[in-house]
This record gives C-alpha cells, structure tokens and sequence, in this order.
C-alpha cells in the first residue's frame, strides 16, 4: 500500500513539472491564455517524452547530440555541488546548535541578532564579497587561497558548496537553536536530569532524536531556496552544471527533463522517509457544515475599523515603527524625487571639469560630480537607487500581498469543507513543488515576457507588469494555501472552536469571530516573509537580465546593445555582478546590496515587532533591547507617586476558625 502511494505521489509531481515545463504555450498570443492550445501542447509534450529518440539537444557548435550523454555530466556535477552544501550546512549548524546551549543567555542572543543580519545577505552578495575577498588577498599577498572561477573544462569545488552551505547553514542553525530550547524545557528532561543523567547523554540521546523530525521537515523549504541558489551560483561562478545547459535551450522538453533530474532524487529522499520511516500523522477530519456565507453581512467597514486598530496597535512597538518608518520612508522619498526631477535618472557619456577636461568616461567612479558613480551606460546609481525604490518595494509589496490573499481564499474550502482524502492529495502534490527551483520556472515562464530586443517589446508595459505579477503570485500560492489551511485546522481543533458549534456558530461566525482574530498575527509574519522572498526572486531575475517592468535593449555609440530595466528598479543593477568582479567597477553593485539589505533588515524587524505584539496578547513577557527602549522611550510629564509602605507584624495575622459550613465545603 506505502509503494502504491509513494507512485501516485511521485506521478502527481512528474505530471506537475509537464505542465510547468509546457507553461510558456499559455502565452502564444498577446496576453490571451490559449488553455486549448495549451493542453494540447501539455499531451504533445508528454508523447514526446517517451519516445527517447526525440531527446536530442543542440549544441553551441549547432551539433545534435543525444540529451543525456550531454547532460548527464553537468547533472553529476551539480549534484554532488548541492548534496555536498547540504551536508556541510546541516553538519555545521547542528554542531553551532549543540555549542549555543553552552553560552551565557547574552551570548545567545547576540549570536541571534548577528544570524538574524546574516539572513538578509542575498546569496549573490555572499558570493561576490567572498570573490572580492580572495582578489584582495592576491592583491596583497601574492596568494591565491582558493580559485573562484571556472574557465574551460576546469572543476570548482569548495568555494561554490562554502557559499551554497552559507543559506542553509544560518536557516537551519536558527531552527536548531529554538527547537533545543523548546525541547529542553519538557518534563522528560526535567525527570532524566532528577535520575542523575548526564546533560550530554539526554541532549544526544533524547533531544536530538526528538527534534529530528521537526528539522527534516523544515528542511524542505531550505531546499527549496537551495535549489535556486544553486543555478545563481553556478552563474555567476561560470560553472559547467545544469544551469548553463538549461539556458541554452528553454524547449519544452529540455526544462521537463531537466526538472524531472532534480525532481526525483529530492523525492525519494524526502518523501521516501516520510511514507516508510515515519508514521503518517493521521489528519483530523474537521469539517464545518456546509452552510452558505451570506458576504452581504460581512460589514467591510468594520473590518476595516478593526483593521486601522491593529495597525496602531503595532506602531507602539518600537521593532515594527522603526522598520515601517524606514520602508515607507523610502517609498515616499522615491516618489517624491520622481515628481520634483525633470530628469529623474541623468546620465552622464563623458564627465569634464570646469577647465574643460576630461573628468572621467563612463562607467564614472564615485567622485564630487556623481556622488556613487554610474552604471556601464553612464546611469547614475543614486539616481537610480531612488527612482527605482518605489517599483522595487511596492511591487514586492503587492506581490506578497497577492500571495497571502489568494491563499487565504482557497484555505477556507481546503481546510473547513474538503475530505480528509483529498487534503492528502493536494498536500502530497504541493510537497512535490519543494524540490523545483523557483527562478528557474520563474526565468523559464518570464523569459519570453520581459526580454526585449533592439525593435521594441511584444507586450505592453502594463501586460509586462500584469504577466510578471500573475506568475510570481502563481507559483507560490499552492504552497502558502496548505500552510494557512494548516493553521486553520490547528484552529479548528480547538475547544472553543467545538463550543462555538454547540452554540449554534455558522460559518460565517466561526471564520470572522474565532479563526480570523488569531491568523491576524500569522498572517503579517507571513506576509513579511513572502516579501523577503519576492526581494530575493527579483534578484535572482536581476542577475539573468529579466528585469521589473521588461528589459530594454539599445545600441550605444560601440554598436553594442547593452540591457537595463526599463522601470530603473534596484535588480537592473544585480545583472553587472560578474561583469564588475572582473573589471573593478564595484561601485556599481555594492550601494544596490546595501538597499537591498535595509530593506530586508526593516521587514525582519517588523516580523519581529509582530511577534512581540501577539507574544505580548497572550501574556508572554518580551524583553526589548536597551537602544531600542531608549529611543523610543516617551518623555513622561508626571512622576509616578511612590507606593505606600506596609509594616507587617507577626500579630497582623490571626487563625480563623473554620464554621460548620466551611467544613461541609
């Protein structure tokens, strides 16, 4: 029966990455969506598929080969890149983890804030600076600590598995961490520890096992993220892996094999251990009677009362004030500086004095005339960083708030009116989605979208803004759905939940009056997350030239046709990495990185003031940090009077004696 289900499962992903794979057909004309034309291209595709003799691929040197004897080498080599950061990332943040649980409390929490930082380094950023690093200790040195680029048939192994290990490493050392002391605090520590056994005997022979589970779990959204790291980094490393093989060709049946690659050892793993280790978690069936929700009742204007309350609510916390200040500070000075300037982003051919002499040529270096220096088209970068700021935040914005709204939407039927058999399926289907690289379909759907050419763009600036919001929003809303149709049920497991029903609660009145009150929280801390997320897509996309709003191809004065968004979003900067290690022009990428990392920063910090605020509803005592209670302590006008003092004596107290009625009690 367990092999019969693993199958069906496996056939549901493999079914999943045909109709990815075959997406791009949904979009043959304009903006229409072809869903005709497109299932038959989707069966086409899937005929094609077995019949081996078509998997032929062309090289650069315009030769035919057979797929796998091309593919199959790169694919080793990225395996062994991924399985090998892996391995690396979980070895050191267990062992980070176990050390931790020895430090003072103090120590502790700075070492949470400092990962908390680390987290908001893009991996692009991580890779560069340690690029950078090693080129200056060349410099300096004459030593070269470890090669950093591939060229030719060359291998590259321990710079690329140190970088890919950094994402997991930090995200699953933070897991670590606050499962230990989740776990610590049981009372089967307590009793083991009163039997006289050794704290390192219960934290590797108890904890440890106990937390397994949890942590493989939460691994699969890490490897999520690994996986599109994975093709950024053999980028910008130029490295001979899967990525340079996919990006020479997009066809339709090159991107289904090539997903079905990955797609299929990350499932025997996960999947595998989960249907034959581990017993499957028998799913409460909760459903709620079927009662039609009469929206005419719902008062908009009262939910939005409560909402404008709640948003006050957590401007007193001085995390979510200083973070929103700054995020919406930035939008605001973007749009304003968009207004105020006739040229919101000058660009500068050639820079001469007041003499009359030549200054510099383009790319110009930060100097008096261009505060941060300009781009390879001679575009200023603070100009750009300040026009592009609004498109940048607020598109990431909508998209997260797409993302949490869709998914709300369908959790309500998932998790109150579905079967339990069918809530299996789709979390089965949706767990297959963990093991697909995200940029990749993302590159692979918006490709056709946003690139331009030297006649113009096929798509409008709207559609282009409408199609790119639409696949971002897609491709992530299965997987948030399940996760808030989960809180539901949690939710719906309740006692008050059963008390609410007993009482005659319909389902309008559980959904707004029980469940809504206590997602309020999660779902901003979700929101925030899907924000940081939609920042480090839009970076990735940066980095393969696929800009917010489309990518503008013009020829310069050289008869090149050098690429830049359109919009002047912040990503347009991200695709000069490679180009500004190579040159010394790292003025181009570092103020981007830094904006990037404010603004990531910020969102964490609201994050956390949420936290706190929910934290704080249900009587957890959170303990600020002294520079944020200082600054936003407010002045007090009044003095607080002291409180009385009590004298109490031995003879204050004297023994009542009990009545006859007391004794009966």
């Amino acid at each position: 029966m367990k092999i019969v289900k693993f199958l069906i499962y496996y056939l549901l992903g493999v079914l999943g990455i045909f109709a990815i794979s075959n997406a791009p057909m949904l979009l043959t004309s304009g903006t229409a969506l072809v869903f005709t034309s497109y299932i038959s291209d989707t069966v086409q595709l899937i005929k094609e598929f077995f019949q081996f003799n078509n998997w032929t691929y062309t090289t650069m040197q315009g030769q035919e080969v057979h797929m796998l004897s091309q593919m199959w080498d790169p694919y080793l080599y990225s395996m062994k890149l991924f399985l090998g950061a892996i391995l690396l990332g979980v070895t050191v943040a267990l062992v980070l983890g176990i050390i931790t649980l020895f430090l003072p409390r103090s120590l502790i929490k700075l070492v949470k804030r400092l990962l908390g930082f680390m987290e908001a380094i893009p991996d692009i950023m991580v890779a560069f600076l340690i690029q950078l690093l090693i080129v200056y200790i060349f410099k300096q040195t004459d030593v070269l600590v470890m090669q950093f680029v591939t060229l030719g048939n060359e291998r590259l192994y321990m710079l690329p598995m140190v970088i890919l290990s950094f994402l997991p490493m930090v995200s699953l050392y933070r897991i670590i961490v606050l499962l230990l002391e989740e776990e610590l605090t049981k009372q089967y520590v307590e009793f083991a520890l009163s039997k006289g056994i050794k704290h390192n005997t219960i934290l590797i022979i108890h904890v440890l096992r106990n937390i397994a589970k949890s942590v493989f779990f939460q691994s699969k959204i890490i490897v999520w993220a690994l996986l599109s790291s994975l093709f950024v980094v053999e980028y910008i490393f130029n490295i001979n892996g899967l990525s340079n093989f996919l990006l020479l060709e997009f066809r339709p049946l090159v991107v289904a094999i090539v997903l079905l690659m990955i797609f299929t050892p990350l499932f025997i793993i996960y999947q595998g251990v989960e249907i034959f280790l581990f017993k499957e978690a028998a799913i409460s069936e909760v459903i709620v009677k079927r009662k039609k929700i009469n929206w005419k009742q719902w008062r908009v204007w009262s939910w939005l009362n409560r909402s404008k309350q709640e948003f006050i609510t957590h401007l007193k916390n001085p995390k979510f004030l200083f973070g929103f200040t700054i995020i919406f500070g930035m939008v605001v000075y973007s749009i304003l500086h968009s207004i105020i300037r006739e040229v919101p982003v000058e660009q500068f051919v050639l820079i001469y004095d007041d003499e009359g002499n030549l200054v510099s040529s383009k790319p110009h270096p930060p100097s008096e005339y261009v505060l941060l220096g300009t781009d390879g088209l001679g575009y200023s970068i603070l100009d750009q960083l300040l026009a592009g700021a609004k498109y940048t935040i607020l598109f990431a914005s909508l998209i997260a708030f797409l993302r949490i709204l869709f998914s709300f939407l369908l959790a309500i039927p998932f998790a109150m009116f579905m079967k339990e058999r069918w809530q299996k399926i789709i979390n089965k289907f949706v767990d297959s989605m963990h093991f697909l690289p995200l940029t990749i379909i993302a590159i692979i759907l918006l490709g056709p979208i946003l690139s331009g050419s030297t006649s113009g763009f096929e798509y409008s600036f709207m559609d282009r803004m409408f199609l790119e919001a639409i696949v971002l929003t897609i491709l992530v809303v299965p997987p948030v759905t399940v996760l808030i149709g989960n809180e539901f049920k949690l939710l719906l497991d309740q006692e008050f939940i059963a008390g609410a029903r007993v009482l005659g609660g319909d389902t309008r009145h559980i959904l707004f009056k029980h469940l809504m009150p206590h997602l309020g929280s999660k779902m901003g801390i979700l929101f925030g997350q899907q924000f940081i997320q939609v920042l480090i897509v839009l970076i990735h996309l940066g980095l393969f030239n696929l800009f917010l709003g489309g990518t503008s191809v013009m020829y310069d004065e050289f008869y090149r046709a050098p690429q830049h968004s359109v919009t002047f979003e912040w990503s347009g900067l991200i695709s000069s990495t490679r180009e500004a290690l190579m040159t010394g022009h790292h003025w181009i990428i570092i103020p981007v990185f830094t904006a990037f990392i404010i603004v990531i920063l910020s969102m964490q910090l609201i994050v956390e003031g949420i936290q706190e605020v929910q934290q704080a509803r249900v009587g957890v005592t959170v303990k600020r940090s002294k520079w944020l209670t200082k600054l936003f302590r407010r002045n007090k006008t009044k003095q607080e009077q002291p409180s009385e003092q009590y004298d109490v004596q031995a003879d204050s107290f004297r023994f009542i004696e009990p009545t006859d009625q007391s004794k009966h009690l």
